[in-house]
């Protein structure tokens, strides 16, 4: 009796979930209802992902400290030993998840959720995002110097994966669905739906298209107001009213930005440092993270604010309740302990320690500013903010995403003219550095060298060919002429004295003037020069640079370090990324579909 009821609801389970497939397939996500509905529904998956993510993280601090509290409030209760423990056993039981999960499902990384939007096929594994989800509890409970934004994101990216690839969507819908997870993600940790979806759409997508970016907002909006059900709102910093002073004082808050953007660069070198001098020591996990936590823990005997993503520290630093020396202190150890977790290898963000460093460098500049001067006018609750989307928008090279990200944790429309200047000031002067590349380029390149080596498969960076005759633009046009090779219909590149492309001038040009007269000895290279044609940069993806080539109608495009430091590196010929786009296809496996797997 029994086993035949069992049989009968076995029945009409799987004849309930053949018809709910075969509507949900019916409609296909071809229509615009369809997509909304779609982006709805995982908005709200992503923020239910995103409250059962921050009560694993306080259950996991509960248990391991005992204390519900603020991690910085929960390190200053402890005494000093605890708090190196603390972080020492966490990193231990984060290590030892990962390193497990590793043997059990035998995979040697996970597909972070911005290349399965960018370059994959919009498939994410539940099992290895659990697991590192798992370890981020461990890693961000007791008290690692990291953000909760990346894992929480990361998860929300792979519900709305498996919904996805549950109705069988094809992948330009899978990656789109991806893509609304993610801003799902970012809405419900910040309390910022615009900037979430804006954030997915200038980073990950490189496109604000309604037929992507409006997806995005849907999703993004619901997840926010389903998350302000569970846990209420507010804005995540209190800043109090700000005051930015005399119009100016706008010249300072540029500074600001200039500064910031200087240092943008040297951080995620550290960062990058860090993540290469741990992985040189080929040791176990749980002896990698046992180790940042230490480094962690040590720091923290002496600087408890060096714990955990430090939202209380930076509210404390925007009403000025820190002083000179201890916002100096503060933005050191904070450095040094982000570097030794994320280098570590544990599983968290760093854009939230970003904001931290921002607003503590802004802090610092306000507080020498009014030393130097104590009639000016601003706040240094004004500086801190600015600071924070500054150094944001220089690692991120986001400069949109950081200016509403900041105006919607504030809630203060005062902050957006500096903010607004600050931020693109600092997006300008790092692109100068590290070719450009952001920190979630580095992300895209962090696990191992034969990830990367996968990774430049898809770019033109192993393409680069060194150019066949680059000239000055002041060398005399008859020298020029002397180094001109025989024979051969290949461009000649022109830069100025810091190497930068200015123009070009086709070979064949140049052997007609040699052949119809002498050439003028005072005349130089720039008579003779054209407009720089469409330059490609080392990180552009093999498809988009087919496009230049398509749009241009050229045999050979040159490379530069970045579209606002054109430094020449070399050239790209279009044969060669034909064939390496037929290589990268023909060894690309078909994918499997859900019911295969």
């Amino acid at each position: 009796m029994v086993e035949a009821i069992v049989q009968f609801g076995t029945r009409l389970f799987g004849r309930a979930d053949r018809l709910l497939r075969a509507t949900l397939v019916a409609a296909k996500h071809e229509q615009l209802s369809g997509i909304v509905f779609w982006a709805a529904l995982i908005g709200v998956c992503g923020a239910f992902t995103g409250v059962a993510f921050r009560a694993g993280v306080r259950l996991v601090q509960h248990l391991l400290t005992g204390s519900s509290a603020g991690l910085v409030e929960t390190a200053e209760l402890l005494p000093w030993w605890a708090r190196i423990a603390v972080p020492t056993v966490g990193g231990v039981i984060a290590g030892t998840l990962l390193w497990a999960g590793q043997r059990v499902l035998r995979q040697t990384r996970r597909v972070d959720y911005m290349e399965a939007v960018a370059v994959g096929n919009g498939q994410l594994s539940s099992r290895v995002a659990m697991l590192q989800a798992a370890s981020s509890f461990f890693s961000i409970g007791s008290g690692a110097s990291i953000g909760r934004e990346g894992p929480l994101v990361q998860m929300a990216a792979t519900v709305a994966s498996k919904i996805g690839q549950w109705t069988q969507a094809p992948v330009p819908r899978l990656r789109l669905l991806v893509a609304c997870g993610a801003a799902a993600g970012v809405a419900a940790a910040y309390n910022a739906p615009i900037a979430g979806a804006l954030f997915v759409a200038e980073v990950v997508l490189g496109s604000i298209a309604m037929e992507s970016f409006g997806p995005l907002i849907v999703a993004s909006v619901v997840s926010d107001a389903t998350t302000r059900h569970f846990l209420g709102y507010g804005p995540v910093y209190q800043v109090p009213h700000i005051n930015f002073g005399a119009s100016w004082e706008l010249a300072l808050y540029g500074l600001l930005g200039v500064l910031l953007g200087h240092g943008a660069p040297p951080y995620l070198a550290l960062l990058e440092r860090a993540r290469l001098s741990f992985g040189r020591l080929h040791w176990p996990l749980p002896v990698t993270l046992a180790i940042g936590g230490l480094v962690v823990g040590v720091i923290s005997v002496g600087v408890p604010q060096v714990w955990g993503n430090g939202y209380s520290v930076v509210n404390d630093m925007l009403n000025d309740k820190l002083t000179l020396k201890l916002l100096a202190l503060a933005l050191v150890a904070k450095l040094v302990s982000t570097a030794a977790s994320v280098g570590s290898g544990a599983n968290g963000g760093i854009l939230t320690p970003t904001l931290f460093m921002g607003a503590a460098f802004g802090a610092l500049f306000a507080d020498i500013l009014h030393v130097i001067d104590p009639h000016l006018t601003s706040q240094l609750a004004a500086y801190a903010v600015v600071g924070m989307g500054a150094f944001l928008a220089a690692t991120t090279h986001a400069p949109l995403t950081s200016i509403l990200l900041i105006f919607e944790m504030t809630l203060d429309y005062e902050v957006v003219l500096p903010l607004m200047l600050a931020c693109v000031t600092a997006h300008y002067v790092a692109s100068i550095y590290r070719r450009g590349e952001s920190v979630y380029t580095r992300a895209l390149k962090a696990g191992g060298p034969g990830d990367e080596a996968e990774w430049r498969l898809r770019q033109i960076t192993a393409l680069i060919r060194p150019p066949a005759l680059v000239l000055q633009r002041d060398q005399r046009l008859a020298t020029a002429l002397e180094q001109l090779p025989p024979r051969g219909d290949h461009p000649v590149y022109i830069v100025d004295s810091q190497n930068q492309l200015v123009g070009q001038v086709a070979a064949q040009e140049l052997r007609r003037q040699s052949r119809s007269q002498p050439a003028d000895p005072h005349l130089t290279v720039a008579v003779l020069m054209h407009p720089a044609p469409p330059v490609l940069i080392p990180e552009m993806l093999l498809g988009d640079a087919l496009d230049a080539f398509i749009a241009h109608r050229s045999k050979a495009l040159p490379v530069v370090s970045g579209h606002w430091s054109p430094v020449l590196l070399g050239e790209v010929w279009r044969h060669d990324l034909l064939l390496a786009l037929q290589d990268r296809m023909a060894e690309r496996p078909e994918p499997r579909s859900p019911a295969a797997r």
